[in-house]
């Protein structure tokens, strides 16, 4: 039992894992469903901002998704410069951690984020099929690992997880993308990435409380909690509303220009969100090695 008389009141928690979670899984079914039904045959972006879309330097985009940023405006060399520049966002939380720890795990957890920065940035300045799988692999392969970090008490990952991203990657790369083997590992990716997310969405608020009690030091975890909770929201309303209206977005009243929705709220959102979730996974493990090292404070009778 830990001796919690000496810690400040906790804040209110607007945000429960519960309320999250309801929000969250709403959420991501519709991003689910608008990812896993897109018919990239038929690019509605073709329709509603073709004049403002260029030719550059790399083929055609050969992508499921070419985003609402209009393509090649500022560099015949970057399909869309402020989805790849804000992409980089992702590498700042992993730079700053590195240094505060020399457990594997949680520095490959942090390799994984760099992965997902550098390969939506190749992706956003591509818009090619090859470069979306470097964007979306990393993706299922950091989240699947937080939840193993985090649901597992001696805060590791099983080698079972690595043999079946390890397959995931050889099958989805090895493929065309019209084999049905290939189809049906994106959608198996896209389905676990969705139960990963909502996971993490009902399961962080109370991880995040017991950190605190466990750290003895103010709410600092369930504080930074609450910021990520109300991003992540956000971030994710966002995405839906750049791929849902995209044309009005290009068309606002008064002049406004379009707001880069994806680029300013999206990637800086989650890539906030993805710098909550090192320090939440970096404080589990020290707080685990320190278990080990000596027993847990025993409340005075």
């Amino acid at each position: 039992v830990y001796d919690q008389s000496h810690l400040p009141t906790p804040p209110p928690t607007l945000l429960t894992g519960r309320i999250l979670g309801t929000l969250v899984g709403a959420l991501i079914s519709v991003t689910t469903f608008l990812y896993l039904n897109h018919d990239r045959e038929n690019k509605e972006w073709k329709h509603r901002v073709v004049a403002k879309r260029a030719v550059g330097y790399w083929p055609p985009p050969s992508a499921d998704f070419n985003w609402c940023e209009p393509d090649f405006v500022y560099s015949p060399a970057i399909a869309e410069l402020w989805n790849t520049v804000t992409s980089l966002l992702f590498l700042v939380s992993p730079v700053s951690l590195w240094g505060r720890t020399r457990n594997w795990s949680v520095r490959l957890n942090l390799l994984l984020i760099v992965a997902i920065g550098v390969g939506s940035a190749a992706f956003h300045a591509t818009l090619q099929y090859e470069a979306q799988l470097l964007d979306e692999l990393p993706m299922i392969m950091y989240i699947a690992h937080t939840v193993a970090l985090l649901s597992r008490r001696d805060v590791s990952c099983p080698p079972a997880l690595w043999y079946s991203s390890l397959a995931l990657s050889f099958l989805l790369f090895s493929t065309d993308r019209e084999h049905p083997a290939h189809k049906a590992s994106r959608a198996i990716m896209v389905l676990c990435f969705s139960g990963c997310f909502i996971w993490l969405a009902f399961s962080l608020a109370p991880l995040c409380t017991q950190l605190d009690q466990r750290a003895g030091d103010g709410y600092v975890y369930t504080r930074r909690y609450e910021y990520a909770a109300l991003a992540v929201l956000v971030a994710i309303l966002s995405w839906v509303i750049d791929n849902l209206g995209c044309q009005t977005l290009h068309n606002l009243p008064f002049g406004l220009p379009y707001p880069q929705l994806h680029a300013l709220v999206w990637h800086t959102g989650m890539a906030f969100v993805c710098g909550s979730l090192c320090h939440a996974v970096l404080g589990k493990q020290q707080q685990h090695a320190c278990a080990i090292e000596r027993p847990p404070r025993v409340q005075s009778e």
